[in-house]
């Protein structure tokens, strides 16, 4: 206890001495408290999927790691573990390079660009960021929020690629040219099926006209 004491009169004169803004102060507050109210409650027992938006304490990291309260978008599940993109707001003069495939198809920024007249659960443009996956507690939700990306849709499915191509170039790089062998290899495969389906069919039709030809030769023998 003393030597956490020590820490916690450390910790205040560092936050003293850096003039942490009054915001930042009062979210700093709550990731605490809230650490605190719910490290040993037991695990929320609640459904969680693919592609639902939760609110998140995201709780005290280093720049630039996300910090305190956030929306995040669930991109896997593995049991009480969640797998989460922040989200974050949107500053065109703060953020000048960002993604989105109608507006920003050629760049390579870590931002997704989340428009508020296409998602419900964001009343102001907000970015996805994709090279920041989290994994996190199920305790760490706050509360869901209205709205989802269907993990179905194309939107979803291309956050899910550009988040993997940031984290696993090699790998994605790899799958995609398997998928193109495979592509390849079953339109040869279907190539030689059609193929092979014609000459059966040519072969039943000269068997027809040989047993035509059969029937006509034992007929004039027999004549």
């Amino acid at each position: 206890m003393k030597e956490y004491l020590k820490a916690q009169s450390k910790t205040n004169e560092i936050i003293v001495g850096n003039s942490i803004s009054s915001d930042e102060l009062d979210r700093f507050s709550k990731s605490d408290f809230r650490w605190a109210d719910n490290r040993k409650k037991a695990f929320r027992q609640r459904p969680v999927k693919k592609g639902e938006i939760y609110q998140f304490e995201f709780g005290k990291n280093y720049i630039p790691e996300m910090s305190y309260e956030h929306r995040g978008l669930i991109i896997g599940v593995r049991q009480k573990l969640l797998y989460v993109l922040p989200i974050f707001s949107y500053d065109p003069a703060k953020h000048t390079d960002v993604y989105h495939p109608a507006d920003f198809p050629a760049s390579k920024s870590d931002m997704f660009l989340l428009k508020a007249g296409v998602f419900p659960f964001i009343s102001h443009d907000s970015v996805l960021k994709l090279n920041d996956i989290r994994t996190v507690s199920i305790n760490r939700i706050l509360y869901q929020q209205s709205g989802r990306i269907d993990p179905s849709s194309d939107t979803y499915k291309e956050i899910e690629t550009l988040a993997l191509r940031k984290y696993f170039p090699g790998f994605l790089h790899d799958y995609e040219q398997n998928n193109k062998t495979i592509e390849s290899l079953n339109g040869q495969v279907s190539a030689l099926t059609e193929g092979k389906n014609v000459l059966e069919t040519e072969n039943n039709q000269l068997k027809k006209e040989i047993e035509s030809l059969q029937k006509q030769l034992s007929a004039i023998r027999n004549n």
